[in-house]
């Protein structure tokens, strides 16, 4: 019989709920400051452990890794996050952990600050906005009836003018929640489709065509920089690219690469059927045929993935505010403009 404080009864309670994005960063800065300083995973996973928050944490690691599970599979069992196991499973190759912990806590860090940022900027925006919604619906089930009635059977220009700005009001109202629904139903929805039906999304639809471009790209670019780096060859690393089925896209495009190539095409040729790979990777293949100097440019062109990720998202949180205060405005100027406008008509024909 376990005893309540024993690794397993923690792990019972703790397996049914996600382990928090701050608790993931704080575990890899201490885990891989530890490891820093030469000290084996076991023993670093004891030490960081020495925190009663992150306690928990280093036993099922520990609980897992001597049962014999690799590392991505022992952080899955500790609820870490889809990216942070996805990450790992390519630092069993090259046995760098420390600066795998260390690409972890970055990505984490970065997905909550941009995450943080975000909640942050519609924070007031969406106040005004769901108070604007109520406004209208009170509008259109109190004061525009009674304006209604009030214009209906003179023969004026005041009734139509009325009407008219009734059913714009409608009509903003029925195209936003359209929109929102429409986004929830992607987002529930997509994840659902097999990549295949996914595809001809990615690559027609804007928006996705750029995160999905960005995101396989610095992927694929990352992990087979890691790959080349630990000694391994370009087919062999896109054999175990290939076999990691949790990145899709890259994992279909590998698969692919490794059919051209097996058909006697170039690697430059081979990933130029790969539409969704962004043209510096490709033209990286194209110019670079030294295997140490492709090394260099893939860890060059990771970076430039991530700095131009960053800049866009920096952008795109900038625009975000004054959008909403925009539409916010229109808003308030349409319904001002339903109520006073057949008013002041209705009043000059008096």
């Amino acid at each position: 019989m376990h005893s309540a404080s024993s690794p397993a009864a923690k792990w019972t309670r703790f397996r049914d709920t996600p382990l928090s994005v701050k608790h993931q960063i704080l575990f890899f800065k201490r885990c891989s400051h530890i490891l820093d300083k030469g000290y084996p995973l076991l023993e670093a996973l004891k030490m960081t452990g020495w925190d009663p928050q992150l306690k928990p944490i280093s036993e099922i690691l520990l609980q897992s890794l001597r049962s014999g599970d690799p590392i991505h599979l022992a952080c899955q069992k500790a609820r870490f996050s889809l990216s942070v196991t996805n990450f790992l499973y390519f630092s069993q190759v090259h046995h760098d952990l420390s600066k795998s912990f260390r690409q972890c806590k970055d990505l984490l860090q970065m997905k909550k600050d941009y995450k943080d940022r975000f909640l942050r900027v519609l924070r007031y925006p969406l106040f005004l906005f769901v108070f604007l919604v109520i406004a209208c619906i009170v509008l259109q089930r109190t004061v525009m009836p009674n304006f209604i009635i009030l214009f209906e059977g003179q023969n004026n220009q005041s009734f139509t003018l009325m009407v008219n700005m009734m059913h714009a009001v409608n009509a903003m109202g029925a195209a936003t929640i359209f929109l929102f629904l429409s986004g929830g139903l992607l987002i529930i929805i997509l994840p659902r489709i097999s990549l295949q039906k996914k595809l001809p999304l990615y690559e027609k639809v804007p928006l996705l065509k750029f995160y999905q471009s960005f995101s396989a790209s610095f992927l694929f670019t990352t992990h087979l920089y890691s790959l080349l780096t630990a000694g391994l060859t370009i087919k062999e690393s896109l054999e175990l690219i290939r076999d990691h089925k949790q990145y899709k896209l890259i994992s279909y495009y590998s698969e692919r690469i490794l059919t051209d190539l097996s058909s006697g095409k170039t690697f430059a040729q081979s990933i130029y059927s790969c539409p969704l790979f962004r043209p510096e990777l490709t033209n990286v293949f194209h110019y670079t045929n030294d295997i140490h100097a492709l090394k260099d440019e893939l860890e060059v062109l990771a970076e430039f993935f991530m700095d131009y990720i960053n800049q866009k998202i920096t952008g795109w949180l900038q625009i975000i505010q004054p959008a909403f205060f925009i539409l916010i405005a229109v808003m308030i100027i349409c319904i001002y403009a339903s109520i006073m406008l057949p008013l002041y008509q209705w009043m000059n024909q008096i």
